[in-house]
């Protein structure tokens, strides 16, 4: 792979290149037998969602999507693959694992599946690389259409793998009898490469934010369907700009963190969520005393304008916004990135004391 010294770096390409593939992976789904696996999850007391990294947010957004489908009778969990090892979990052959994996090489992930085929558990992985040890040690294996990240920021394969996740999730709805939530997810789900391609069409406001928020410190708010689209954004933020990033739910900016704030701050709230308008507009009110940057993404159905910035997004189904709220986080990430004249490709593994930091935990 040839490393890029300026824009257009890989990961933008990356993120471009999402509606195209989730296209293709639309209609290959189509065509692909998934019985054995449905009716594996259909059988199963509990499904585990892990990961780690981006990957562990896909779980979590893969979470959110399942509560929708499912409510009350959700079986699904997302816990960080480490934590899957603890043996508070008591894990036996009624469970399923679906393990996240973009390289499908990652020591705690592969750990994990390890572990769990030894308790009697079926595994399932999701990866770009089909041949990799995640795999090679799965019970079955499920790939989204791209084997490798150019870039580590690691954007397209984190959106397909929660778009692959999400129709997975229908047909398992239809194999348990609701052929109703399987048509809805189907006539939505194609609707996602334009819903994409309208924000990316918008990417220059998105760039002309990153120019007018720049700050010491981020902070990253989420609720319901967007949490794990929070998680991924301070991740993100991290990883290409280097910049302390922490996230949270909206309530609980609250209660506590509100005093680590101040003007060289910028609260960044993604929500989609019309309900919680009102403690939206508080939280807005309360930073105007402390002087932080304000940002909202939001549906263009919302009212909230007592922030500094908003930006909104065309209105979608609740099953869509884990998926689609994460692209203009991604390409704020970038365009920060740039705007500090970084490479956002690498995250610093080309630099020796990060590369021997790596080596020491791998």
């Amino acid at each position: 792979m040839k490393t890029r010294s300026s824009h257009p770096f890989h990961m933008y390409d990356e993120i471009m290149l999402q509606p195209e593939y989730f296209k293709k992976l639309f209609l290959s789904s189509k065509f692909q037998n998934y019985d054995e696996i449905l009716n594996v999850l259909k059988n199963s007391k509990r499904i585990f969602l892990i990961g780690c990294g981006t990957s562990y947010h896909v779980a979590l957004s893969s979470f959110s999507i399942s509560q929708i489908i499912f409510k009350g009778e959700n079986k699904f969990i997302s816990i960080p693959a480490r934590e899957l090892m603890s043996p508070n979990f008591s894990l036996n052959n009624d469970d399923v694992i679906i393990a996240f994996s973009h390289s499908g090489d990652t020591k705690a992930t592969f750990d994990c599946i390890k572990m769990s085929n030894s308790k009697g558990c079926k595994t399932i992985v999701f990866t770009g690389d089909t041949e990799s040890r995640c795999a090679g040690s799965s019970d079955f294996v499920l790939s989204y259409g791209y084997k490798e990240d150019k870039s580590l920021a690691h954007t397209i394969t984190y959106t397909l793998s929660t778009f692959l996740m999400l129709i997975i999730m229908g047909k398992l709805a239809r194999q348990m009898g609701d052929i109703v939530t399987n048509d809805i997810i189907n006539s939505v789900a194609i609707q996602l490469p334009s819903l994409f391609e309208n924000v990316i069409n918008r990417r220059k406001d998105i760039k002309k934010l990153a120019e007018n928020i720049v700050s010491e410190f981020y902070v990253i708010c989420g609720n319901e369907h967007t949490l794990g689209v929070a998680y991924e954004t301070s991740l993100k933020f991290g990883e290409v700009h280097y910049t302390p990033t922490t996230y949270m739910d909206i309530e609980q900016i609250f209660h506590g963190p509100l005093v680590m704030c101040n003007k060289d701050t910028a609260i960044i709230v993604t929500n989609s969520n019309l309900n919680i308008e009102e403690r939206i507009h508080e939280l807005f009110r309360a930073t105007k005393n402390i002087g932080s940057k304000t940002v909202l993404f939001t549906t263009d159905k919302s009212s909230i304008s007592n922030c500094d910035y908003v930006f909104h997004l065309p209105h979608c189904h609740e099953l869509l916004v884990p998926l689609l709220y994460v692209l203009p986080m991604q390409l704020l990430s970038y365009y920060i990135s740039i705007n500090k004249q970084l490479n956002p490709d690498h995250i610093r593994r080309d630099q020796l004391p990060y590369k021997k930091a790596r080596e020491a935990y791998e």
